[in-house]
């Protein structure tokens, strides 16, 4: 099985049950960093009332190893830190995900987690109708990784309710702010049913209606980039199935 078609999310904490102190990289500051660049770009309120995550939510595309502190897509573009602005070529596989929990973001091994990936832009920046659905999945679960750092990495180990569908938004349709949550806990079922009719359309997808339903809490973690529509793709908009364990 190739690591490119795989969806890891990997987290840097101690593990110790006693601990109740524990660090990433400045993480007070990257937090506070994420916060008001959602701010910054419209993100809250457009699609979020508030934003206070508990840890960092990183991206990065598929490599030959798992790399869990150096995150880089093309030209050193690492979406650690919310905000950078890319092409739609440099997306079209589906990511890694890496999980750095803040001081009080202490996480248990039996925790789950539910991702969601969506574009809030469409179809155009300036006259959204809706938020478009590029990913969702649920029940990711903890997995101990000890190589390179006692980490874990958070492993889908079922399909995902709705497929990774590359971005590539129509050209000259403004500024797209893809946009990556992720909530600790599995969505109620209930909340699923939609996505399993086959009349079920990716745009015009209710953020707050969705997590209403599955009785999701505020996001633990998120991040975003900014795809300009202005600049031409290399290739064509991709549903994917990524594999899973």
């Amino acid at each position: 099985m190739q690591l490119s078609s795989l969806l890891y999310i990997g987290l840097c904490c101690f593990t110790s049950p006693a601990s109740t102190h524990h660090h990433t990289f400045d993480d007070d500051a990257i937090l506070s960093r994420s916060r008001s660049r959602f701010q910054e770009a419209r993100l809250v309120p457009d699609l979020l009332p508030a934003f206070n995550p508990q840890g960092t939510l990183a991206v990065s595309q598929a490599t030959p190893t798992m790399v869990i502190v150096e995150l880089h897509l093309p030209d050193d573009k690492d979406l650690r830190n919310p905000g950078f602005t890319l092409r739609s070529q440099e997306m079209q596989s589906c990511p890694e995900f890496q999980l750095f929990p803040g001081e009080t973001g202490l996480l248990r091994p039996a925790d789950t987690f539910t991702l969601i990936m969506l574009d809030p832009d469409s179809p155009t920046h300036a006259n959204s109708s809706g938020a478009k659905l590029h990913l969702l999945t649920t029940g990711l679960a903890l997995d101990r990784n000890h190589n390179p750092i006692e980490a874990y990495k958070l492993v889908n180990k079922t399909e995902f309710v709705v497929n990774w569908l590359s971005p590539t938004p129509e050209p000259n349709t403004g500024v797209h702010r893809y946009t990556f949550l992720l909530y600790q806990g599995l969505a109620a079922p209930e909340s699923l049913q939609p996505f399993q009719d086959p009349a079920f359309n990716r745009s015009g997808f209710n953020l707050a209606q969705f997590t209403r339903t599955a009785r999701l809490q505020e996001p633990y973690a998120a991040t975003f980039t900014n795809l300009d529509s202005t600049l031409p793709p290399n290739s064509t908009n991709q549903s994917l199935s990524c594999s899973h364990v």
